[in-house]
């Protein structure tokens, strides 16, 4: 064993009492937690290093998250605010999550996350050319703490040496009194959904998701149109002109002429059609400037992405027969 193996078997069970203590957990809910396996690798070793979100072509953005401004996120995947920039552009951090389950990913299996693959993610404006405001791209990599920024991340982590972290926890309140049985009697519609009967009426305490319920049996005959209005290097396929659907539950619907639908694309476009939801539920009016303004894939493009990209707008359109439900 090397003088790293050492001093980390001697410190974990330091490192084991700070993170129980820091998400509150009990004994038995830290035992819960660690089968995941990622609150292992929260080792000394890993301890000395942040991840850092650079901006690597930034135009126009108007959070400022220009060339040589990057965000740094501590092991835990917290935002280290003096380190970052005033302000937060929630369309950049956003993006960032699932890029950085890659990082943990890696970290599980003990590989190295700078050799990631999908290491590239865009915001999701997609800049004053294609409609919008500006736009940006960011690279996520692994980067060895200064001395003095790793002594000052652990002082934020010492006192939970000795303190349980009780904000942590939580209190669950707005799930405690959250009405369960009050709202409409269910019409055969909702009663052919696929709830059982507690969970119907649980459904049906909350007049939004009544409201929803509405929407889906009165745009029933109506799809989700998502248009691919620009391809540029797509390996899965997705060529200007080509559209995806789906029903007023949101579900995806598989054409009988279509390869299938790359989940990079689904991912991103998801908010778009989120909004689209939202307008059924108020019956309209189904034009927007936002509904014209096209989003991209996953993808994040050539020459630095994993793989191409695609721009993507939604409109609500007729069903056709020719559709596989």
């Amino acid at each position: 064993m090397g003088l790293m193996g050492a001093i980390d078997k001697l410190s974990a069970p330091i490192f084991k009492r700070i993170i129980k203590n820091r998400w509150g957990y009990s004994e038995e809910e830290f035992r819960k937690a660690m089968d995941l396996g990622l609150l292992q690798t929260l080792d000394l070793e890993a301890m000395t290093h942040w991840l850092v979100a650079e901006p690597v072509c930034s135009s126009h953005c108007s959070a400022c998250h220009n060339e040589g401004r990057p965000l740094y996120f501590n092991p835990m995947g917290m935002l280290i605010r003096h380190k970052s920039p005033p302000g937060i552009c929630v369309h950049a951090i956003s993006q960032l999550s699932p890029v950085i389950y890659d990082y943990y990913d890696h970290m599980l299996r003990g590989k190295d996350p700078n050799q990631m693959v999908f290491d590239h993610v865009t915001c999701t404006d997609t800049g004053l050319e294609m409609g919008g405001l500006g736009d940006n791209l960011f690279r996520i990599r692994r980067e060895k703490m200064p001395p003095l920024e790793f002594a000052r991340f652990m002082f934020t982590m010492f006192p939970y040496l000795f303190f349980k972290n009780k904000r942590a926890r939580g209190e669950r309140r707005a799930e405690k009194e959250a009405a369960k049985s009050i709202g409409p009697e269910p019409d055969d519609f909702m009663r052919g959904l696929p709830l059982d009967q507690d969970e119907l009426e649980a459904f049906l305490a909350s007049p939004k998701r009544v409201k929803r319920l509405r929407s889906i049996e009165n745009f029933k005959d109506r799809h989700i149109v998502v248009k691919v209005v620009s391809s540029k290097a797509c390996i899965a396929g997705h060529k200007k002109g080509d559209e995806f659907r789906l029903d007023a539950f949101g579900r995806v619907l598989q054409s009988e002429k279509s390869d299938g639908i790359c989940i990079m694309a689904l991912a991103k476009i998801w908010w778009r059609v989120m909004l689209m939801l939202e307008r059924m539920a108020d019956g309209g009016p189904f034009e927007s400037k936002l509904f014209d303004l096209p989003i991209n894939c996953y993808g994040a493009g050539l020459p630095l992405g994993a793989c191409g990209e695609i721009m993507m707008v939604v409109e609500l359109g007729d069903a056709r027969e020719t559709d596989v439900k």
